[in-house]
């Protein structure tokens, strides 16, 4: 059978697959990752306003196969602009003298935080990877927390100076 493959006059060609057909096109296809890309729409929105006899996993699976959509946690904070990069890198520089001497460079730190009002959640979207993230802030006079903060250097436990 090798020998037979081996000596054929015409190249080899795989058979056709056998299984069922697509159901969508790939105007669909482009249609669906449209609304993915540009739109805060699960999975199950997109499912629903693309007026087709799909399910949500075929859409899933739609948004899945462009090279350029990937699922991400939004951001629950505003970007930092250029000048806030600047002064936060020049007041690590001007301390970071203060630190070395007073040992907290060595430091272990413990912080946990217990949200009163509920939890802050775990929203995710479909990221375009050509556009910008999405962030967002949506507490205007702050939230109801408590933090605890603890910090442990090298000599044992470091005073908490505020």
């Amino acid at each position: 059978m090798i020998y037979r493959e081996l000596t054929r006059k015409t190249p080899y060609e795989p058979k056709p697959r056998s299984g069922r057909p697509r159901v969508t096109d790939i105007l669909n296809d482009r249609r669906i990752q449209r609304m993915a890309s540009s739109q805060k729409m699960s999975v199950l929105e997109i499912t629903s306003a693309s007026r087709l006899q799909i399910s949500k996993n075929t859409v899933h699976r739609r948004i899945i196969e462009s090279v350029y959509m990937i699922q991400v946690k939004i951001a629950r904070r505003l970007p930092l602009s250029k000048l806030h990069i600047i002064k936060r890198l020049k007041w690590a520089r001007n301390h970071i003298y203060h630190m070395v001497i007073n040992g907290w460079l060595s430091l272990s730190a413990m912080i946990k935080k217990w949200n009163l009002d509920g939890s802050d959640g775990n929203i995710k979207y479909w990221h375009d990877l050509r556009k910008e993230p999405r962030s967002f802030f949506c507490r205007q006079s702050g939230g109801g927390s408590v933090m605890v903060w603890a910090a442990f250097g090298f000599n044992g436990q470091v005073g908490l100076a505020f």
